[in-house]
């Protein structure tokens, strides 16, 4: 399980696919158990630059109740840059999860 986990979690950060990118983090969701899973989702959330993705990311982290994302959530409903969508989404997702 660990090479599994190790390659997605690589895939998500590195594939400049985002098909591909959005397929892993269905993947991962299997293993949203696993403290490795749930900090690399946390950590992508922040560096995607597919809202797509993004949205995968926080809707995982929110459906695995992950308390620590609460930082990165906050973070990306403050960022300007950050397209709106995700925004909101991130949002209500703090919602969910403070």
């Amino acid at each position: 399980g660990g090479e599994v986990i190790t390659a997605l979690l690589d895939t998500l950060m590195h594939d400049s696919n985002v098909n591909v990118r959005l397929a892993t983090v269905d993947a991962l969701r299997q293993f949203g158990d696993r403290p490795v899973v749930r900090r690399g989702v946390i950590e992508a959330m922040t560096r995607q630059e597919s809202p797509m993705v993004q949205i995968a990311l926080i809707d995982l982290a929110v459906d695995l109740h992950e308390k620590e994302s609460i930082p990165s959530l906050r973070q990306l409903t403050q960022d300007r840059k950050i397209n709106e969508t995700v925004r909101e989404r991130a949002q209500k997702g703090l919602a969910e999860l403070e």
